[in-house]
């Protein structure tokens, strides 16, 4: 008998131990799949991060290049209209030695007709008064017995006086134009090698010039195809970004149905007023600003109290669950070391660039609880909280929660 109920007593202890065992074991597994969801977020959300910095960053040098490439072009065309003004000189020069040398030609063969005529002039004169010295005597008795007066002889002397000089004047004028010719045509010649060194120098110029405008082309050439390679890498990370915000929303919407099947912790989330997250009140960049970025800004950036200065407390905004604590420590985040807070109801806040963190993940806090203070971690310049309050899968405008 008391075998019996000893037998009794323990099927029952086994059956109600099983019956515990397997009421745990789906909330064992719920909790490792909440677990596992956060991690999943956490990791999601800093890949996010990572991408909109290396956005930024290739916005930033899109708008870079082009402006680069903008200067080029303006380099480029003033370039191109100085080369216009020296090719247009240098084909005037050309055309001003071609027309110099044709004179010069031409002068040439005035001088030699000249010297010619001079030479012939000079042998008809030699032989003239070669003639007039072999026969002096005869010449002259020729004329007295020839003459049939006084006046028919001085005019036949004054005749052969005249022949003389004729051709001492023919002489001298060829000479004089000889003389004439040689000096235009030195000038000439003067004035081509004025015409030839400035026609060196204007191809010296040009062929500079060409040099400069290989290189700068090269060089928006290259500009060009960087700027292509930025833009097509942009779109690579926007399609990326827009992968992890699905991500994102997936693993919240499972979050939320977690919660909803009340197999997990909830925090509700009850529509109180926030609390101002740090000591300051002094916001650098408001929500939705975008005149140093080329998206909205997605938060809210506080500067410290005293300007890029460290240490300020960091509070909770409400009271809520700590779903992601990241410390540098455990890697490289664009958001530096910065706190996720789980409000319940799809509401979440966030707070980056921290120095220090006092919480951890899995934390209850409550609203006015310090998480940390206020640094300069992460893709940040001065010390300054962002943050930022995201509904569901959108970020929203933090300030209506503060009223």
């Amino acid at each position: 008998m008391e075998k019996a109920l000893f037998c009794n007593n323990l099927i029952k202890k086994i059956t109600a131990a099983l019956m515990i065992v397997m009421l745990l074991i789906p909330y064992c597994f719920a909790q490792v799949t909440f677990g596992d969801n956060k991690s999943d977020l956490k990791n999601a959300q800093n890949q996010q991060n990572d991408i909109q910095n290396k956005k930024k960053e290739t916005e930033d040098k899109i708008a870079q290049l082009k402006a680069q490439s903008s200067d080029l072009t303006s380099l480029i065309q003033g370039l191109d209209a100085q080369m216009g003004e020296l090719s247009a000189s240098l084909d005037d020069i050309n055309t001003q030695i071609a027309t110099l040398e044709a004179e010069i030609e031409e002068t040439q063969a005035q001088l030699e007709q000249a010297e010619a005529d001079k030479e012939s002039q000079y042998e008809a004169m030699k032989l003239r008064i070669q003639f007039m010295y072999e026969h002096n005597d005869y010449t002259y008795v020729e004329v007295l017995l020839s003459s049939q007066s006084m006046a028919d002889m001085l005019n036949k002397f004054e005749y052969i006086n005249k022949i003389s000089e004729y051709d001492r004047q023919m002489l001298e004028e060829y000479q004089s134009t000889i003389n004439l010719i040689s000096s235009s045509k030195v000038k000439l010649e003067e004035d081509k090698e004025t015409l030839t060194a400035s026609q060196e120098a204007l191809q010296a110029q040009v062929d500079a010039l060409e040099v400069v405008q290989n290189e700068k082309t090269a060089q928006l050439n290259a500009l060009s195809k960087n700027t292509a390679d930025q833009v097509a890498y942009k779109k690579q990370l926007e399609a990326d970004e827009k992968k992890l915000d699905s991500e994102i929303a997936s693993i919240t919407a499972k979050i939320k149905a977690e919660e909803a099947s009340g197999v997990t912790p909830s925090n509700r989330y009850d529509g109180g007023t926030f609390k101002w997250p740090t000591t300051s009140t002094r916001i650098t960049s408001p929500y939705g600003d975008t005149s140093d970025r080329t998206s909205p800004h997605k938060g809210v950036d506080i500067g410290a109290v005293r300007a890029g200065v460290s240490g300020d407390p960091v509070y909770a905004a409400y009271d809520g669950k700590v779903v992601i604590a990241h410390r540098q420590s455990e890697g490289y985040s664009t958001a530096g070391n910065y706190v996720m807070i789980y409000h319940g109801n799809g509401l979440y806040t966030r707070y980056l660039h921290l120095d220090s963190l006092n919480v951890s993940v899995g934390d209850q806090v409550t609203k006015g609880q310090k998480l940390g203070v206020m640094g300069n971690t992460g893709n940040s310049f001065g010390a300054h909280l962002h943050f930022d309050v995201r509904l569901n899968d959108s970020y929203v405008n933090p300030m209506p929660y503060f009223k």
